[in-house]
């Protein structure tokens, strides 16, 4: 039976157990590590017997409304188990979600199959290449645009720095630029959760910053990766504008790529639904792969309500 089990009543050695042994094994989802995602939030779990299959539930509350929301800075979230997670599981998962939720938010991860809930989910689109062939191979697979804004960057006599800057200076970089397009919608808070976030990574020794730099030592571009099990994602990444015409990203995933050719790990991208940012992917030889999100109104009133929110907060 599927019980839905509140946050102080979840076993965190058995969670992190199943986590570890699940199909889709991710530090993100491990007990401490959404704790610290969900922020001032909460998150609860749906459970079928002795932990065989767990699903988080991270919660929120709008005018008094519950709902099921998908935290910033994690890719993927959904049932994780050892054994296979078939539609039906998925199915009576998503209807064991209690009815005091109105709202559900929700990203699966790639082994849940969802035909059964296909018309409650909306497709994503994420991209990854295989790294465990030589770069020779790899870099043959690049685009030509690719290669072109490659050899751009190595003109520019830019230099790669290993775990050399701040989990705040990344942050920095990327508020003071990107971060101000309208589209960004990360708040102080949200930033403040990133940083936790990384510096638990980093304790773990699962984080790998590298930062790009000019001849005269100006950073102008930095990335965060994480070995997540068996991939590294590409997990947020700043750069400086005014320095574009340098090429910083192309060079630093160049890099990364060369590095870290012949493992048996996969890169992932992590996104992106931006079609400049697909572009991107693409052109290192990236793959693209779906992810579905589960979004589904149990109220039509509460829909309204929500995109009225929404409307609102731009």
């Amino acid at each position: 039976m599927i019980r839905f089990v509140k946050h102080q009543d979840i076993d965190p050695a058995r969670w992190d157990e199943t986590i570890r042994q699940s199909q889709f094994p991710s530090l993100f989802c491990t007990y401490n590590m959404l704790d610290i995602l969900t922020g001032n939030d909460t998150w609860h779990a749906l459970i079928l017997d002795d932990y065989a299959y767990i699903m988080p539930l991270p919660e929120r509350s709008k005018f008094g409304i519950h709902y099921i929301y998908s935290p910033f800075f994690v890719s993927q979230l959904g049932i994780f188990s050892a054994k296979e997670t078939s539609a039906q599981i998925v199915s009576d998962f998503f209807n064991a979600i209690p009815r005091t939720v109105k709202h559900i938010d929700l990203l699966l991860n790639t082994t849940n199959d969802h035909d059964f809930i296909k018309a409650y989910t909306t497709a994503l689109v994420s991209h990854q290449l295989d790294l465990g062939r030589s770069y020779q191979d790899l870099s043959a697979g690049f685009s030509q645009n690719t290669k072109r804004n490659i050899r751009a960057a190595q003109k520019h006599n830019l230099t790669l720095q290993h775990d050399e800057c701040s989990v705040e200076d990344i942050i920095q970089l990327f508020s003071t630029n990107r971060g101000r397009k309208k589209e960004v919608h990360f708040k102080p808070k949200d930033y403040e959760i990133l940083t936790s976030a990384a510096k638990q990574l980093k304790k773990l020794n699962c984080l790998q910053i590298y930062s790009v730099c000019t001849e005269d030592g100006l950073t102008i571009a930095n990335a965060m990766f994480v070995r997540d099990y068996n991939r590294y994602l590409f997990w947020f990444s700043g750069r400086d504008m005014m320095y574009a015409d340098s090429k910083p990203m192309f060079f630093l995933l160049d890099k990364f790529i060369e590095e870290h050719a012949e493992e048996q790990s996969v890169l992932d991208f992590n996104g992106s639904m931006n079609e400049n940012v697909a572009r991107l992917y693409k052109g290192f030889g990236g793959q693209p792969y779906e992810i579905r999100m589960i979004n589904y109104s149990k109220q039509i009133h509460w829909q309204l309500l929500l995109k009225l929110y929404r409307l609102i907060k731009g």
